[in-house]
């Protein structure tokens, strides 16, 4: 009996543990384990039909957004397990669309079609802004949110389109006629530029050139005036210089000449003279004293005489006798040119003296 209940716990605890194991789950980092709430992404499209703008104009918008349920405390997630356990997929898409719709709504008030239509990113940011806090109670997340298209039954942004367009073309028409005058003006500029940097050139080249040529003419001007000045420094001078040694040289050479005439005249003449005897005579008389003066001048620079001293013995014939002597030596001396030149100076004194006592008497 024991044996059957044992057998009996043993099958009932197997069976307690098949049904747990068929039962545990195991939550994933990315997931909260909540049976029946899955954590996916829910996508939400949503139009608008008739919503009012600033200025009670109505407009259509169409838009997209992805929402999921809070994965944590922070984000919402017991708001989450309180409102949506047990709910569908499809129920929590209706409320996050409406809790999204009336965020639109909000905010679309505050501005005007213009500026809903061309500020679409920043209209999409402050609808995303607010929704976020609306869902974040509800404990849903709002990933993203995005405008599709805004247009109204009217026309009013077709209007505006087409005056923007107008405008825009306009515009570029303007800018285009600006740019186009401009690049002419740039154009016109630049030619007007490169005439006066032709011109400038032309003028610099005209005036490099007439530099040149005032240079070379200059330089001509002056080549000229120092072979000038050289000529007058040195050539014309030289060639003076040598005119006047030519005509110096032909004076002395006719000098010459001429004292050549005149000394062969005068040796003719007195060889004419010498040949007579009284000349002769004559002219040996004209150089005596230079001969005795020469004779007198060697005795002199060989005999040198400081005082001489005659001493009379008592009988009065010291001069006389002094004299006597010099008279011999003169005596000598005549005798010695007589012997040297063939010259008779006492005859030849003699002879004219006495034809000068005949000249006398006649």
């Amino acid at each position: 009996m024991l044996g059957l209940w044992i057998g009996i716990a043993v099958i009932s605890g197997l069976i307690f543990l098949a049904f747990i194991k068929a039962n545990l789950r195991i939550c994933h980092p990315n997931e909260i384990l909540v049976f029946g709430c899955p954590l996916t992404t829910i996508p939400i499209d949503v139009e608008l039909s008739g919503a009012l703008c600033n200025g009670i104009i109505p407009i259509n918008i169409q838009a997209m957004a992805n929402v999921k349920i809070a994965g944590s405390e922070e984000e919402g997630l017991s708001n989450a397990l309180e409102r949506f356990l047990g709910k569908n997929i499809d129920e929590i898409s209706r409320i996050a669309k409406e809790n999204i719709e009336g965020s639109l709504r909000g905010v679309l008030a505050t501005l005007t079609p213009e500026e809903a239509n061309s500020k679409r990113l920043e209209f999409a940011e402050r609808v995303a802004q607010q929704a976020r806090n609306d869902l974040k109670r509800l404990g849903l997340v709002l990933d993203t949110l995005k405008i599709k298209h805004i247009s109204d039954n009217e026309g009013y942004l077709d209007a505006i389109g087409r005056g923007k367009n107008a405008e825009v073309r306009r515009d570029a028409k303007i800018a285009e006629a600006n740019a186009e005058a401009e690049a002419r003006l740039v154009a016109a500029e630049a030619k007007k530029r490169g005439s006066v940097a032709e011109v400038e050139a032309k003028a610099k080249v005209a005036y490099d050139i007439a530099r040149v040529e005032e240079e070379q003419k200059l330089e001509e001007q002056r080549v000229e005036m120092n072979k000038r000045k050289y000529e007058a420094d040195v050539i014309i001078p030289a060639q003076a210089e040598k005119e006047a040694k030519e005509l110096k040289a032909a004076g002395e050479a006719a000098r010459i000449v001429e004292d050549g005439k005149a000394t062969a005249e005068a040796v003719r003449l007195m060889r004419q003279e010498w040949e007579k005897e009284d000349t002769r005579e004559l002219f040996l008389i004209q150089q005596l004293p230079d001969i005795l003066d020469k004779v007198t001048r060697v005795v002199s620079d060989n005999l040198s005489i400081d005082k001489i001293t005659i001493v009379d013995s008592g009988n009065g014939h010291g001069i006389p006798a002094y004299v006597r002597g010099v008279t011999g030596s003169i005596v000598a001396i005549f005798e010695q040119i007589k012997n040297a030149t063939g010259l008779d100076i006492p005859g030849i004194l003699q002879a004219k003296g006495k034809t000068t006592e005949i000249k006398r008497e006649l």
